[in-house]
């Protein structure tokens, strides 16, 4: 049972799973495997929808759909086929090979992380992008650590002076 203080290293800790659950997706998928099912359980186990609130706002979404206050709004952007949410294409699906992050910075509060960072995704066809990170982390009555906040966008370029 993890203790119900945030460390440094349970920050690293929790964002490397949170990585390693984007490849798992993505290779469950190309492998032929219950995507829905593996999803589902990565949500459970690492995300609070469950038992409690999650404030998730995913990179490629808008209009009404922009936050997914329930699991099965998370579930569609992460692996689409969702009728309800039909602009999700499941991100998660890519498969992404290899993701890190970097730029990490957080503030520890008791049972909170609260974390800022890039996390860079590379495909299976080499392709590479990057977003912009916030995650509210919590240990939760029974010592798991959850996510309660995501929020992700893509870094803002501004245009050259003309």
């Amino acid at each position: 049972m993890t203790s119900k203080t945030f460390t440094d290293q349970l920050v690293v800790d929790s964002l490397q799973l949170w990585c390693d659950n984007v490849v798992r997706i993505g290779k469950i998928h190309s492998e032929g495997g219950d995507v829905a099912a593996t999803a589902a359980q990565i949500l459970s186990d690492n995300y609070d929808y469950d038992k409690g609130k999650v404030l998730f706002k995913p990179t490629l979404t808008f209009g009404l759909q922009t936050f997914r206050s329930t699991k099965e709004g998370a579930l569609s952007y992460f692996i689409g086929g969702n009728p309800e949410f039909p602009d999700d294409k499941g991100f998660k699906l890519k498969p992404w090979v290899k993701v890190w992050f970097n730029k990490l910075d957080y503030v520890l509060h008791g049972d909170l992380a609260i974390v800022q960072c890039n996390v860079h995704f590379v495909g299976g066809d080499d392709s590479h992008i990057f977003v912009n990170k916030s995650f509210v982390f919590k240990i939760c009555d029974d010592g798991r650590v959850r996510i309660v906040l995501h929020q992700s966008s893509l870094p803002f370029h501004p245009q050259a002076p003309q």
